[in-house]
């Protein structure tokens, strides 16, 4: 039976024993390796799952259980897409207290990866100083990197990019760059992504070996994915549907903003206005007696002044009718923008 209890961490093999004695040692750590070697503890344990928080991007975050068994699958899944191979290297860069961060550990049991440990942040490579296979990543730190040293990301042969929407801003930097990397989609539920996309050659994802998906009535996402689950996942996620196997995502139907009479979602024109704006923002929206609700634009930073075209060629229903600043921007625990909890802090 293969040994999913070891792990090669920095080039050092640790079997379960070692890994436990690690796990308890008293030496003082920041919060960043508390978080790793605790996930380490809970696989170790005799119980058949993880206890995962949901990233509350859509909602109030709840705890789930995941199946160790499945989460060990998601692994093979990806290992076996990115042909990754026993003492291949692997960077976590990302919190082991969500689930993105949580299956790079669980890919390095499953291959053996050589895991190589970096303290959470936006530039996360800026130390980095020798080449990786795979790492994961979501947006923030891609863009943060791009901007402060580019060069490190050629550092990675494998880049996944989740948690998160790629800008077409943001994809023409990576095209642009040749960097080889695939934006990831899926969520807690489906342990990880179950669906990827080649960033710069495909506008559209392809699901991963077994799993299928069905547009619902309303264009939601529906995945079949027997590996996870026997029942069809239902999402809010909207979706174009090409085939059983793959799709074009349009945005989500927890955002979906009524106005005029008329349904927009945000994420298309968060899209639009990508290449024009600079800093973090999203689109969402205020009660208006006229419109039912009128489109807001909200920035991250100090108020600036914006230029008088920036909505030229937006639809007249999609045109924002404020533009709001706010500081900074509150996160969920996975480092998504929480929308909900930033437009609070406006006080409208």
């Amino acid at each position: 039976m293969k040994d999913f209890n070891t792990l090669i961490l920095n080039g050092e093999k640790l079997n379960k024993t070692s890994l436990l004695e690690r796990c308890s040692t008293k030496q003082i750590r920041e919060a960043w390796e508390d978080d790793f070697w605790l996930f380490i503890e809970a696989w170790l344990n005799p119980l058949p799952y993880i206890e995962v928080k949901t990233s509350g991007s859509t909602g109030i975050p709840k705890l789930i259980q995941i199946n160790k068994v499945k989460m060990l699958a998601s692994a093979q899944l990806t290992c076996t897409f990115f042909n990754l191979k026993t003492k291949d290297t692997a960077l976590l860069c990302m919190s082991a207290k969500n689930i993105g961060g949580m299956m790079m550990i669980v890919r390095a049991f499953y291959a053996k990866l050589d895991l190589q440990l970096i303290k959470p942040q936006s530039n996360p490579l800026k130390t980095l100083n020798k080449s990786i296979d795979f790492c994961a990543m979501v947006p923030y730190q891609i863009h943060t990197s791009l901007t402060e040293n580019p060069e490190q990301l050629y550092l990675i042969k494998h880049l996944l990019i989740g948690g998160g929407t790629v800008t077409s801003q943001l994809e023409e930097q990576i095209r642009s760059k040749g960097l080889k990397a695939y934006h990831s989609f899926g969520m807690t539920e489906t342990i990880s992504h179950f669906a990827l996309r080649k960033i710069g050659f495909e506008d559209y994802f392809t699901c991963l070996p077994g799993i299928t998906i069905e547009q619902a009535s309303n264009d939601t996402l529906q995945v079949f994915a027997p590996i996870f689950e026997k029942t069809p996942i239902q999402t809010n996620d909207i979706i174009e549907k090409i085939s059983t196997s793959t799709f074009r995502w349009k945005g989500r139907l927890d955002f979906a903003i009524e106005t005029g009479g008329i349904k927009v979602l945000p994420e298309m024109i968060e899209n639009m206005l990508a290449k024009q704006i600079d800093k973090r923002f999203f689109i969402s929206a205020l009660p208006d007696e006229k419109l039912n609700n009128r489109v807001i634009l909200i920035i991250e930073g100090m108020p600036i002044q914006m230029p008088s075209n920036l909505f030229n060629g937006l639809p007249p229903y999609h045109k924002p009718k404020e533009v709001h600043f706010v500081f900074k921007f509150e996160e969920t625990t996975s480092g998504k923008i929480d929308r909900l909890a930033t437009q609070a802090k406006l006080n409208l």
